[in-house]
């Protein structure tokens, strides 16, 4: 009986060892899963295709060999995807990499030609003309290239003002004393231009009125002195050595100091002197440092409210007197 057990045994023992192992159990909702997630991202629609009919012919076949073809079909699309994910091809902006060379190309410019780089140009600076105010009256001394460039030079409180011939010789005659009462006609920065006989035009910024005194000194560091020897004005600003910036007496009008004055003009307006003066570090404003005198100017800056009143008072005309 004993024998007859371990035979039995032993033949159940080889059965077991000869069975095949039981397949894989894979659920059905799995490979539902799957066969809905295979139809949405296939990256290859011809072997998608050619997938599909295989598909087609495997599902009538045995459940065993359906399952197998499954897995091994997720395997196959699991790889795709994780490739898709790695490298979006379709991803703008972003590198993608060349798997023949390996240098990264950017998409944006894939389709751009290559140039080489050229210098760029410096910009072009361009000036814009000034645009000068309104002129009571042509000058005989100043021309349209000069009082543009005396103009850039006048302080920021005068520029845009309309220029008033307060004062000149060929309209009001050759008298200091005139020069003196038509600067009162307004008051604060007047521009005083002398021309001689030789064709030097010059001058300087004077601060106005310009009332006689016993050798005081008036003005602010405001004023200038400018020559126009060689077409092109040369403004002199101070150079804080001292004050002396316009001295008027009943005999004389002078610009500057410190040594020799930088213009000075004789009581009857025919003959005049240019130095050098500390007060501007000017050279000599005239071709010679004595010179005869051709034509004077005395031009205000007016409000445009004020023009017209102060334009009928400057060209009203007196009779040439002398201060007493």
């Amino acid at each position: 009986m004993s024998k007859h057990i371990y035979m039995r045994s032993k033949a159940v023992h080889s059965v077991q060892r000869s069975a095949p192992p039981p397949p894989l159990q894979v659920p059905k909702v799995f490979i539902s899963f799957f066969s809905f997630f295979l139809s949405c991202c296939c990256v290859d629609s011809v072997q998608d295709e050619s997938k599909r009919n295989q598909l087609d012919c495997v599902t009538e076949e045995k459940p065993k060999e359906k399952e197998s073809f499954f897995l091994s079909w997720y395997k196959h699309h699991l790889k795709n995807f994780f490739h898709a994910v790695k490298f979006p091809k379709e991803r703008k902006g972003t590198s993608v990499v060349n798997p023949d060379d390996g240098e990264e190309e950017n998409e944006y410019d894939a389709g751009l030609e290559k140039k080489p780089m050229q210098n760029k140009e410096e910009p072009t600076i361009v000036v814009q003309a000034v645009t000068l105010p309104e002129i009571s009256d042509p000058s005989l001394l100043l021309k349209e290239q000069s009082r543009r460039s005396l103009y850039t030079s006048l302080p920021a409180l005068v520029q845009g003002r309309k220029w008033v011939l307060l004062y000149s010789t060929w309209r009001h005659g050759i008298s200091l004393s005139t020069l003196y009462r038509k600067s009162q006609l307004w008051p604060g920065l007047s521009l005083l231009v002398v021309g001689d006989k030789k064709g030097s035009v010059f001058g300087g910024l004077v601060e106005a009125p310009l009332i006689p005194t016993d050798y005081k000194y008036q003005g602010t560091n405001n004023t200038f002195v400018f020559t126009d020897k060689s077409g092109q004005p040369t403004v002199y600003h101070p150079t804080g050595a001292n004050r002396f910036y316009t001295l008027c007496s009943k005999d004389f009008l002078a610009l500057g100091g410190g040594g020799r004055f930088a213009l000075y003009l004789d009581s009857e307006l025919l003959h005049g002197s240019s130095a050098c003066s500390e007060t501007y570090g000017n050279s000599c404003l005239a071709n010679s440092q004595d010179f005869d005198v051709k034509e004077v100017e005395l031009w205000g800056f007016v409000y445009g409210s004020k023009y017209d009143e102060v334009l009928s008072l400057s060209r009203k005309t007196e009779t040439i007197c002398r201060w007493s």
